[in-house]
């Protein structure tokens, strides 16, 4: 039973050295390409034991690096407790290790601890303007103001084994932003550059990877951060594969959107794939105006007590055979904000052991804004029905109460609900693969196994088996009792 294995931590970490970026839609990694049916889980592959580490205790003021116009950096190694001696977090000074229009830089081994409750700390690593950033089996703790990781105005990237922990100073678990991606956020005119990069010489981001980590332990603390696990800003082509996601409730585990329009960002894919969300407070895609040209696409990912918030504008948001699981009322399970792009929803299954406050809300300005770019069809809801199916948190769209409202206004035409069991294999375990006999197999559409303009095919589930027509529902498909998937 290797996802339940996997999904509780029993497997070894068998790291994938050696590992390289694809540039390619469809290859990405040479660990996407590999085996599903025996790749651990993110949580297996990126968990660090630092009991095991030798820290060195040291001022971040005295040890603090700065790496400029250097074709070649290595950093391997280091074993840092840091504290630093001001609270102001200042960008650059708080910054640990810092690069600037450095060609190739390669961080890898590396175990850092940021050791105050406070956030003075800005980044553990910041490269702006570089060409092709790597870090590899990483651990990085404690608390920043600013990213972990921070990469800006950098041509390719490739993040692979990192953990990334909060710690309990006293007051619960507070951590800092994981990993922030910027691209940029629409063309000013004014500044001749992109919103939110701020340096002239910004490389424009070509492809970037982030596989086989560890995100988790981040509550909701005073002050309250705008820290997501994983941040995008037009995130340009690549991947998010086979990350781990826990106890995240500081604002969102992934922060993913198109926010650039300009004729230099057209055609971009961001694709989400085999990633695993427990306990989190939410997932989402973010605000400006982005090229209706590009997309993101969320398949295969499993979602435990973690819900979805949605305000993109201009370009399409897929979510395909995604497995959604809910243990208890998290007041709702998708949030609309003012947007104008669509977000579909295909072969995907919810279970929820309670009812719903709310499964759907709007906070659209008119109905034309919210509510009609929702599109959610071959979709199996098990579950006590809700209260409401759309409530409007603003007052501007109509609240739907029933299921049966709800497909009269044009909702879910293909789908199913049913207070039933969804026959996994072992919940309590983390097993979330079906059995065959039960309501989401071969209850999908067999149009995800084809490409659209802007979507490519899904034609596997979480461990590589073939989807068949009719596919299954939800981010597994059919297994066998005794564990193996058919």
């Amino acid at each position: 039973m290797l996802l339940s294995l996997a999904l509780m931590g029993l497997l070894p970490a068998a790291r994938a050295w050696g590992d390289e970026l694809v540039a390619e839609h469809g290859k990405y990694s040479q660990t996407y390409q590999s085996d599903w049916s025996d790749l651990p889980t993110g949580r297996d592959l990126a968990a660090h034991d630092p009991a095991g580490y030798d820290f060195r205790d040291v001022a971040g003021e005295d040890v603090r690096r700065t790496f400029i116009e250097e074709d070649e950096v290595t950093l391997s190694g280091e074993r840092l407790r840091v504290s630093w001696e001001s609270s102001e977090c200042d960008k650059y000074r708080h910054t640990l290790y810092y690069f600037r229009n450095c060609g190739h830089i390669v961080i890898e081994d590396m175990a850092v601890i940021q050791n105050h409750p406070d956030w003075r700390a800005s980044s553990t690593f910041f490269f702006e303007s570089c060409g092709r950033v790597e870090i590899r089996d990483c651990y990085l703790a404690g608390t920043c103001g600013k990213p972990f990781i921070r990469i800006e105005g950098c041509r390719e990237y490739f993040v692979d084994g990192v953990e990334i922990a909060g710690m309990d100073f006293g007051d619960g678990y507070r951590c800092a932003q994981g990993i922030f991606v910027n691209n940029g956020a629409g063309f000013q005119p004014e500044t001749g550059r992109q919103r939110y990069i701020y340096r002239d010489d910004a490389n424009d981001l070509v492809f970037g990877v982030i596989q086989n980590c560890y995100f988790h332990d981040y509550g909701l603390t005073d002050p309250i951060h705008n820290h997501d696990a994983i941040g995008f800003h037009a995130p340009a082509d690549g991947i998010v594969f086979n990350c781990w996601f826990e106890n995240w409730e500081a604002d969102s585990a992934i922060d993913d959107s198109h926010r650039r329009n300009d004729a230099a960002y057209q055609d971009h894919l961001h694709r989400i794939e085999r990633c695993v969300f427990r306990d989190c407070h939410r997932v989402k895609t973010d605000g400006a105006e982005g090229s209706a040209s590009c997309a993101l696409l969320w398949c295969n990912n499993l979602y435990v007590d973690s819900s979805l918030t949605d305000y993109h504008v201009g370009w399409e948001n897929w979510r395909v055979h995604e497995t959604y699981v809910f243990t208890r009322n998290k007041g709702y399970f998708h949030v609309m904000h003012y947007r104008e792009g669509p977000t579909f929803f295909r072969n995907c299954l919810l279970h929820s052991a309670v009812a719903q406050s709310d499964m759907y809300e709007s906070m659209g300005e008119t109905p034309e804004q919210d509510i009609h770019q929702l599109r959610p069809d071959w979709f199996v809801y098990l579950m006590p029905e809700p209260r409401n199916w759309l409530t409007a948190r603003t007052g501007n769209t109509p609240e739907i109460s029933t299921w049966e409202q709800w497909r009269e206004a044009g909702f879910d035409p293909h789908s199913t609900l049913a207070e039933i069991a969804p026959r996994f294999i072992d919940a309590s375990a983390g097993d979330y693969r079906i059995l065959a006999d039960s309501p989401a197999a071969g209850a999908g559409t067999a149009e995800t196994l084809s490409a659209t303009a802007v979507r490519p095919a899904v034609t596997h589930d979480f461990h590589g088996v073939s989807r068949p027509d009719p596919p299954s529902c939800g981010a597994f498909e059919v297994a066998r009792p005794g564990g193996d998937e058919q």
